[in-house]
């Protein structure tokens, strides 16, 4: 099915949903309710609504919309993105893994179209990425050692079949430091992953990049020194 064309006014409308959906998601649901019938079959319009009713209710409510979005548009990533979520939580690992390959497959052949990934964005990001490990603090740097940060467009499609989310930022492969100095450390090599595309389609503004990337690479570290994601969150590093 080819997808809706676009309508300014509809993409207001939604503006408009996404706004009030800040401060109160069920006055957001009933607008969405409220829209044209010219719009109601409209994937973005279910994708919203399903975002919406996660918010409200959770993720078994958001399902039947995040799917009529897809049903709709095949080719709606995002929508995807959400319905593997949903499977996640509710423990489908086999869904969750065909939803993120698509996922995969989806978000490579748009950043053809996009431009995504010059050489000049690369460069940018290596030298954030530089600049962090610069400022650590000595004891850490000394202690990080060799481990190397490299670029990678976005994760491979084994690690996405084992279940890693195909629009993650970043990535810390190999053993953590404290597997490293034991009897238990194996020949692979540890190394920090930042998937470029996955940054530059997630934060196009160059300040909001620097600082995610910056985030990135230090969770990333985090995981290194044995950090779990909760660690990471307490430290505003999720």
């Amino acid at each position: 099915m080819p997808r809706p064309p676009e309508d300014p006014a509809f993409h207001d409308f939604l503006d408009d949903v996404a706004d009030l959906a800040e401060d109160d998601p069920e006055a957001a649901l009933a607008m969405l309710d409220e829209a044209g019938p010219a719009w109601q079959d409209h994937p973005e319009l279910h994708y919203l609504r399903g975002d919406l009713a996660w918010r409200i209710d959770g993720p078994e409510a958001a399902e039947r919309h995040f799917a009529r979005a897809v049903a709709l548009d095949p080719r709606h990533a995002d929508a995807h993105h959400a319905l593997a979520q949903v499977h996640e939580a509710a423990g489908d690992h086999d869904a969750m893994v065909r939803h993120y390959l698509e996922v995969l497959r989806l978000d490579a052949h748009d950043d053809i179209g996009a431009g995504i990934g010059t050489p000049e964005d690369q460069r940018f990001i290596a030298a954030v990425a530089e600049e962090v490990l610069e400022h650590i603090p000595d004891e850490f740097r000394d202690r990080l050692g060799n481990v190397p940060v490299v670029l990678e467009a976005r994760p491979a499609r084994y690690l996405v079949e084992e279940g890693f989310d195909p629009r993650a930022l970043g990535l810390f492969e190999g053993p953590d430091h404290f597997v490293q100095r034991s009897a238990e450390a194996v020949a692979a090599p540890s190394r920090i992953v930042l998937f470029f595309a996955n940054l530059l389609a997630s934060y196009p503004d160059e300040e909001e990049l620097r600082e995610q990337v910056e985030v990135t690479v230090l969770h990333e570290i985090g995981h290194y020194f044995g950090l779990s994601e909760d660690d990471m969150e307490r430290l505003g590093l999720d």
